[in-house]
């Protein structure tokens, strides 16, 4: 590691500062809030929404229903859990009325989840600096020399530490936190729509060619 970016690494700042964080927003927001956050943040490292995969699955249930009725097809369902519960209540009821509710109460899950994911992030984006802050004090508390070392070398080691733990705290908040919570906000948002259009054009399929028919085996709802 190169002198310039070495100096900038100090494990006991960091360590205060995200510690400080980490702590800070579970006494906020809880453990399962903030497990939940995790969770979120680290779906964004898988793929999102598959609309692919989803689209053949809807498009796949359309033909045996219209082949077969609602009430003798069974197709398999859709990997979305929204869209699987939505085509599962269409096949029991045979009936496209109750779908509106379903989607509504997924629409407000799913959105519940988001907003809660992005605030925990969010709260710990305010929270990082004020470690920051903290972790400077804590480098001014060291500035009395110790017996055994010189007094210049313990200065500059506290001033060097109050100074990084602020930076830290910025860097943490600005490129971590906030980023992180704006990015939860997007995926959820650019999934509910794909969600959403393949829901409409479900619907507007079942509308053009309806049918009916005895009551069909039920798959569960991935």
């Amino acid at each position: 590691m190169p002198p310039t970016l070495s100096s900038l690494f100090d494990p006991g700042a960091l360590a205060i500062v995200v510690a400080g964080t980490v702590l800070a927003t579970v006494a906020r927001t809880g453990w399962r809030d903030f497990g939940e956050a995790l969770r979120s943040a680290g779906g964004l490292l898988r793929r999102g929404f598959s609309s692919e995969a989803n689209r053949k699955a809807l498009a796949q249930a359309v033909s045996a229903i219209q082949r077969d009725g609602p009430r003798r097809a069974d197709p398999m369902l859709p990997p979305d859990r929204a869209l699987g519960l939505m085509l599962e209540t269409y096949l029991r009821h045979g009936a496209l009325e109750p779908l509106a509710s379903i989607r509504r109460a997924e629409r407000a899950l799913d959105e519940a989840r988001r907003v809660n994911a992005a605030q925990v992030f969010g709260w710990a984006g305010e929270l990082a600096p004020v470690f920051g802050l903290i972790g400077t004090l804590y480098g001014f508390t060291q500035l009395t020399p110790h017996p055994d070392a010189a007094a210049t070398t313990t200065i500059m080691a506290a001033i060097s530490t109050a100074v990084l733990t602020s930076l830290y705290g910025a860097l943490i908040a600005h490129l971590v936190c906030y980023p992180v919570a704006s990015a939860i906000e997007r995926r959820g948002n650019d999934d509910e729509r794909e969600r959403e259009a393949l829901a409409d054009w479900f619907v507007a399929q079942i509308e053009r060619n309806p049918a009916q028919g005895p009551r069909p085996h039920l798959r569960g709802v991935a």
